[in-house]
């Protein structure tokens, strides 16, 4: 379970906690294209992605729209999980992934004892909230150019740096793009100055200029 101390809202977890929450938990193993959990099932606790890959979305008239793709470590359905209600959305995997499946009373229960849990899943909750409000105003208002230098902003914030691995395939699919269209939005962000691209990775260049391109 030390995987999980590279997860923000456990990251201060002490050794004696982790085992306490290995106790409780359950790996589970989701082959690639296996359903995690759809609208119509009720949190019963929390999920953390040991390994692999897992797409939020939901449906509309048959047309699939992703809200999230997690890429190990990382920690999801907190929100439901908190509340007790049902899922808002689907979770599929989009690789082989193994999760930690964490039920919601102990889970509850640790967060009594240690209160620095629950301040910081609220911190997690408020900044999925923002993730998500940026999400929307991205897909609905934006153009490619737009849609692309925003998810490199939203990307860099969340991975607390401003050089990362970018993943063509999972930015299209999260942005409604074309793999293509993708890839030359980054070539022109490259010719502009605002970023800059070696391989796989990309690294911002000119904050102020992305963050106008993002607009």
């Amino acid at each position: 379970m030390e995987f999980l101390r590279q997860i923000p809202i456990f990251s201060g977890l002490t050794k004696e906690q982790l085992e306490s929450l290995a106790n409780i938990s359950v790996l589970r193993n989701y082959p690639k294209g296996t359903v995690i959990f759809n609208p119509s099932q009720k949190a019963e606790g929390f999920y953390a992605l040991k390994s692999g890959k897992v797409k939020i979305y939901r449906t509309n008239r048959g047309k699939e729209q992703i809200i999230r793709i997690f890429t190990a470590p990382a920690f999801f359905g907190e929100a439901a999980g908190f509340m007790g209600s049902n899922f808002p959305a689907w979770a599929e995997a989009i690789e082989d992934s193994e999760v930690v499946f964490i039920p919601r009373k102990a889970f509850i229960q640790l967060m009594k004892v240690d209160p620095e849990i629950a301040m910081r899943l609220m911190a997690v909750m408020a900044q999925r909230l923002v993730y998500l409000t940026n999400v929307i105003e991205s897909l609905s208002l934006k153009d490619a150019l737009s849609k692309v230098a925003s998810y490199i902003l939203r990307q860099a914030q969340e991975k607390e740096g401003e050089e990362f691995v970018f993943r063509t395939n999972l930015a299209a699919m999260e942005l409604g793009l074309t793999k293509e269209t993708v890839s030359r939005m980054l070539s022109r962000l490259k010719s502009l100055g605002a970023i800059e691209k070696s391989g796989s990775k990309v690294k911002i260049k000119n904050l102020k200029l992305l963050k106008d391109l993002a607009v």
